[in-house]
């Protein structure tokens, strides 16, 4: 299978043994963040010889430049792709498009039929209404009789056939009512099928034509392939479930949300979700060496403010801010969706279901009492599959099957932890108080150049189950030799600089039912005279 560039020909076609005109439509799109790859496969049985193999269906936007062909079975020679002038195109259309012309053909016949009944109940009304004008018009006929009994004869003919008549035009008109009230579901359902045939079809005025010239050296079956860039997207989404009990665990049901703005419909297409980034940064920066000189300091002084300002502004272009770092390591991973989807154009936020993973986990309370009244459930698991997980900005939260909230995701890379709040436990109730001073005060005892502080930490548990916790407290730390800090804790604090975060401090215990917890923390600082505290 040969990879050949698109070349655009404005010179006069060769003369071909046959030409073949080949309907085709997306099979197989790649995702990647930014762009997706769509990918058109056609197979048609040739003989012998030079051919033109005509493509009338491709996406009029399509860039010369960005359009690959593979052909197998033959010599792949030039492609012509023209976006204009072209040919009248036969009809084409694929099975869920006819279905959707069928519906609205008998949505269309289904309110005819309705109009033709309403019409045939009016002409009733009609009908109707017209004898009872020509009988009210007898009475002023100059043909009645004038003998008693034979007008009162007539008169009963006429109030009998005016009644009939009355009865036959209120008839009509009710039939003709009745019959009326189901057009709004008719308009709605010929709506319906207007708005399902547009999202399967793309605008009529999206058609480019390309034009393939092979050559075949046997009668054979010639496979082509079509790629070209469209704008599409995906990212990743999840549930992440907790089962608690003896054996905890967290499941992780992953998906992605796919949407494409290419405007063409991806019926039935195998996707492949890609990690890569083909828009991102796919070569190092340059680095400019820094250039030095002296100058004698008078003469530094002396330097405008503009001139000045230019040489600080210059200093950050020599870091390194700017340069995109990738997630991972290798060529990135990939999802293969597992059967085949469909996607309309124009589609926003398509669920494609991909797999789910089960890890054991350790479930346990965090409490933070600095700022929080409750602590928090959390599960802690280890990344045991070959991939990373990805972020998600959207993951739904479970715990025992109910929905309990949403997050986000944070990245986890393969034999790393997953950390995942689960909600707070209302169970587990925290305080965190400023004790009272003799010497001078609620809380805080502050001079021009020391505070003294003292702070209590209260956990309790009002629940019948006993909790592992987590307990955090920020502590403060200097990096300056002449500011001093005592901090002590009773009981002194498990961990310290707590995942390399300095003056993050961490207590670990187990706290029974009914039962509670207090920590007691003493603070003195101290700065040099004339100095402010920040």
């Amino acid at each position: 299978m040969r990879l050949l560039p698109i070349v655009l020909f404005a010179l006069p076609l060769p003369a071909f043994a046959d030409s073949f005109t080949v309907s085709s439509a997306p099979t197989a799109v790649t995702v990647y963040t930014g762009l997706a790859m769509v990918t058109r496969d056609i197979s048609l049985d040739v003989p012998a010889g030079t051919h033109e193999v005509i493509l009338p269906d491709l996406p009029r936007w399509l860039d010369a430049n960005s359009l690959r062909v593979q052909v197998d079975g033959a010599l792949l020679g030039a492609t012509r792709l023209r976006t204009d002038a072209l040919p009248p195109q036969p009809d084409r259309d694929s099975a869920p498009v006819t279905a959707a012309k069928a519906r609205i053909d008998d949505a269309e016949r289904n309110l005819r039929d309705l109009d033709d009944r309403i019409e045939d109940a009016q002409l009733a009304a009609d009908a109707a209404d017209a004898r009872a004008v020509f009988l009210s018009g007898v009475w002023s006929s100059e043909t009645l009789p004038s003998e008693p009994q034979a007008l009162a004869s007539v008169a009963e003919m006429i109030e009998a056939q005016t009644l009939s008549a009355k009865k036959a035009q209120v008839s009509a008109k009710r039939d003709a009512r009745e019959i009326a009230e189901s057009r709004p579901d008719l308009e709605k359902a010929l709506a319906d099928a207007k708005a399902a045939l547009a999202a399967l079809m793309p605008p009529v005025d999206t058609r480019s034509l390309l034009a393939l010239t092979v050559t075949a050296a046997n009668p054979g079956t010639l496979n082509a392939r079509i790629s070209y860039p469209v704008n599409a997207s995906w990212q990743p989404t999840y549930d992440v479930l907790l089962t608690q009990g003896g054996a905890p665990r967290v499941d992780i049901r992953r998906a992605a949300v796919v949407s494409q703005s290419s405007g063409e419909a991806w019926e039935d297409v195998s996707m492949t979700l890609s990690t890569l980034q083909p828009l991102g940064q796919i070569a190092p920066s340059e680095l400019d060496p820094p250039l030095l000189w002296y100058t004698d300091p008078v003469q530094l002084k002396a330097r405008s403010a503009p001139a000045a300002e230019m040489l600080q502004s210059s200093e950050p272009v020599m870091g390194d801010a700017g340069i995109a770092r990738p997630r991972f390591d290798g060529p990135g991973v990939s999802y293969a969706v597992s059967a085949p989807i469909s996607i309309a154009a124009g589609a926003e936020g398509a669920h494609v279901a991909l797999d789910a993973l089960t890890f054991d986990a350790r479930v346990f309370a965090r409490a933070i009492p600095a700022n929080d009244s409750t602590a928090f459930l959390m599960a802690q698991a280890t990344n045991t599959t070959q991939e990373p997980l990805l972020p998600a900005d959207v993951a739904q939260i479970y715990v025992d099957g109910a929905l309990v909230g949403r997050s986000s995701f944070a990245e986890v890379p393969a034999g790393d932890d997953i950390v995942q709040a689960f909600g707070s436990i209302e169970d587990l109730r925290l305080t965190r108080t400023v004790l009272d001073r003799s010497e001078g005060g609620r809380g805080i005892i502050s001079r021009s150049s020391a505070q003294t502080q003292e702070i209590r930490l209260d956990i309790e548990n009002l629940g019948q189950k006993i909790w592992p916790v987590e307990l955090l407290e920020a502590a403060p730390y200097t990096e300056q030799d002449d500011l001093t800090i005592q901090w002590n804790a009773q009981p002194k604090p498990d961990e310290i600089n707590v995942d390399d975060r300095r003056g993050l401090v961490q207590w670990n215990f187990d706290l029974d039912p009914q039962a509670s917890q207090q920590i007691l923390i003493e603070q003195d600082i101290r700065w040099p005279e004339g100095k402010v505290l920040r």
